[in-house]
């Protein structure tokens, strides 16, 4: 198990991805990826929440002033409470969050992410389009609806919008949901 390198182009941008192991036993091969880091995406799973590992590796990005993104994997199975996971992300990693999307549902009722920035629904195990909001009631109860509704309404109102320097200087980290 060592660490993979992808290249990719999206939006006239090269990305190199390092992708390394998250275990513990793995650690060595990950700190030295992390000196050629420009950004870390730190996955966390939406039942485990924060591990001790991921604490390591974020004090090691702290140390070097690597940017976090944070995407919260795995809501396709039983998850811990959306909320309580960012909470956990801002009082254990001392990182302010501002959530991108809003997940509906978890575990045998997830549906799919509400993305902040589009205002689109992105429905989950669909090929297509991202569905308006003016079409959630082809994917999601009038129960569903509302409650996506009352917490994405929470979240906007509870956590302070993305800023792009705060994030660069390492202080903020963007939350993503969804299922790998």
């Amino acid at each position: 198990v060592t660490t993979a390198v992808m290249t990719f182009e999206y939006g006239g941008l090269v990305f190199n991805l390092l992708d390394t192991p998250g275990h513990e036993d793995f650690s060595e091969d990950t700190y030295r990826t992390l000196t050629a880091a420009d950004s870390a995406i730190m996955v966390i799973d939406a039942a485990k929440g924060i591990e001790s590992q991921t604490r390591k590796l974020v004090e090691v990005c702290r140390l070097r002033d690597i940017p976090i993104l944070t995407f919260i994997n795995k809501m396709d199975r039983e998850a811990r409470d959306p909320f309580e996971l960012i909470e956990e992300i801002s009082d254990q990693l001392q990182l302010h969050v501002a959530p991108m999307m809003w997940p509906a549902g978890s575990g045998l009722n997830f549906r799919g992410v509400m993305d902040f920035a589009t205002d689109a629904f992105l429905p989950f195990g669909r090929e297509g389009d991202a569905i308006g909001h003016n079409r959630l009631a082809d994917v999601l109860s009038a129960d569903e609806h509302q409650r996506l509704t009352g917490e994405m309404e929470l979240a906007r109102g509870g956590y302070p919008a993305f800023e792009l320097t705060t994030f660069r200087e390492g202080h903020q980290t963007p939350v993503y949901f969804g299922a790998a």
